[in-house]
């Protein structure tokens, strides 16, 4: 049976298990979050080191697996069998007949003392295949990419406040665009960035300040203050952030510069197109945080639609000149100076 990710979690809060849990694909997060949770609830501390038994896929064998699950606990009424790095195993690589016969026998009359749970993260098993069908009848999946686990960009502030307050935390706005604009969509980097400043906090309200001293990222250049130079034709400071750029190719690829310039000029052409003149507007619109919002609105009178096309059009050849697809040599230094200038003047 398959089950999203809030439906799993919600039931393992009521102290209601499945007998068979197979976690699979890219987003590692939600995997980890489920696993962790019965590794550390399941069984009592007193007879964990009986009855709780964590396999590693690279050093397993199916064969192993199954013969834990058959086992009874001691001096207890479970046992707990986690299979992490599933991925990893010479089985789920290459699934042979006899495997996927002794764990379908074994999936079909599961021990009634045993919970087995399954982490095969970074990718799904095919879904196509005798391997996969031999879970769905009695097993609860959870497939972390499907579109009922997805965490999209415009809820991502949402999902960073939930996460922070279950921590027991509060955080700012500006503080979780930060977040999101420097660390990406990733929920894995986003929780480690905030367990980062959690672990360093006294008080507990996350503010600009933690993140920018614990996250790493540079308080006075970063990709939003560069666009903020922009907007406001701050030359001084626009100098100094590409300057920092072109010192620090590492920190700030060419791609990543262009995809977050080339995502500013779109929006703006929204904006302008669909006359979008307020923050709040804005925001709903476009579904970005307020606080971008803001940033956005004050750039409404300093472009034309037509000046936004011809950024937009001067990105789209940088791109193809950084793929080689254009027979021009990229020198990083030189394109971000270039690249800069003509986006600054241009209005």
């Amino acid at each position: 049976m398959i089950e999203s990710y809030s439906q799993i979690f919600q039931n393992l809060k009521k102290d209601i298990y499945s007998k068979i849990y197979l976690l699979m694909g890219e987003e590692t997060f939600f995997i980890d979050k489920i696993s962790d949770f019965i590794e550390n609830t399941y069984i009592d501390k007193n007879h964990r080191s009986f009855n709780q038994e964590i396999h590693y896929g690279k050093d397993s064998g199916i064969e192993s697996i199954i013969g834990s699950c058959n086992s009874f606990p001691m001096m207890s009424d479970k046992k707990l069998v986690i299979v992490k790095e599933a991925q990893e195993m010479d089985f789920f690589k290459r699934p042979n007949e006899k495997g996927i016969l002794l764990l379908k026998n074994y999936l079909d009359k599961p021990n009634h003392s045993t919970l087995l749970v399954i982490c095969h993260k970074n990718k799904s098993i095919d879904k196509r295949g005798k391997l996969y069908k031999s879970f769905t009848d009695n097993t609860i999946i959870l497939d972390s990419t499907s579109k009922e686990n997805k965490v999209y960009d415009n809820q991502l502030p949402n999902w960073i406040n939930n996460e922070v307050s279950q921590k027991g935390y509060k955080i700012d706005d500006e503080s979780v665009f930060l977040i999101i604009e420097n660390v990406g969509n990733n929920l894995e980097r986003i929780n480690n960035s905030l367990n980062k400043i959690t672990s360093n906090k006294v008080d507990n309200t996350i503010k600009k300040e933690d993140v920018l001293n614990f996250v790493g990222i540079s308080r006075e250049y970063n990709f939003f203050e560069f666009q903020d130079s922009l907007i406001d034709k701050d030359s001084i400071k626009f100098s100094k952030i590409t300057n920092y750029f072109t010192s620090n190719e590492n920190k700030y690829p060419f791609q990543q510069l262009l995809v977050y310039m080339f995502s500013f000029y779109s929006k703006m052409l929204i904006i302008k197109k669909n006359n979008l003149n307020n923050p709040q507007t804005i925001a709903s619109s476009l579904r970005i945080h307020p606080f971008v919002a803001k940033s956005f609105s004050r750039a409404i009178n300093r472009y034309s639609v037509k000046s936004l096309k011809k950024n937009l059009a001067y990105l789209s050849e940088l791109d193809l000149i950084s793929k080689g697809i254009k027979p021009i040599s990229f020198d990083y230094k030189s394109i971000v100076r270039e690249m800069s200038f003509k986006l600054f003047i241009n209005k």
